[in-house]
């Protein structure tokens, strides 16, 4: 982002600042976090360090609906991209709850829940439609749909709280935090369609 706003104001010294910084960054993230299949919850000595975080994709989501990804700008590589994905649907959505859910936001190798905090356990509604608005994004219409319909679902049939969606919920019909904001997410879902709707595999 500071690339392009330096790129865009001509400022030649912060584009060269920042490119370099984004180049050892890259690097940096992917030698730490990059397992071969997921990027990790973080790098640390930690029991959880490889759980598999639902909104691990997040940034590049947020980088391609501004049109920042490509071959110039390519921050993450696009099959780890991919294969995140995939792993993220895998594991925090059809392994939870038989996929009726959402995408549970930690989720362990094994496909046990992370209990390491409670955030881990929860479904985030905003974090599963980003997630959703990312894999329309990478051509992956169906998988999209059916995470995002177990927040639907949840939401609006199964609790009757589609006007105070919550923050979060849990697998035993606990919620919190009603009425958030994260879950105007959905609209990119949508922008996601109008963009790259056609991009499906």
């Amino acid at each position: 982002m500071t690339i392009e706003m330096a790129k865009i104001l001509n400022q030649e010294d912060d584009y060269m600042k920042y490119s370099e910084i984004l180049a050892k960054g890259k690097v940096s993230y992917e030698d730490k976090l990059w397992n071969g299949r997921y990027y990790n919850y973080d790098s640390s000595k930690k029991s959880y360090k490889d759980s598999i975080m639902a909104a691990q994709t997040v940034g590049h989501w947020y980088l391609k609906a501004c049109d920042l990804v490509g071959d110039q700008h390519e921050v993450f590589p696009s099959h780890h991209i991919r294969s995140s994905l995939d792993t993220v649907y895998q594991m925090n959505v059809l392994r939870f709850q038989q996929g009726t859910l959402g995408a549970v936001n930690g989720m362990r190798p094994d496909g046990k829940v992370d209990t390491a905090s409670m955030q881990a356990e929860e479904v985030w509604t905003g974090i599963t439609y980003a997630l959703a608005a990312t894999m329309i994004q990478e051509g992956m219409l169906d998988e999209a749909f059916r995470t995002a319909s177990g927040v639907y679902k949840t939401v609006y049939e199964r609790t009757g709280l589609g006007f105070q969606t919550p923050e979060g919920y849990f697998a035993k019909s606990e919620y919190r935090a009603l009425g958030y904001m994260r879950p105007m997410a959905i609209w990119g879902m949508q922008y996601a369609l109008e963009k790259f709707g056609h991009l499906q595999k």
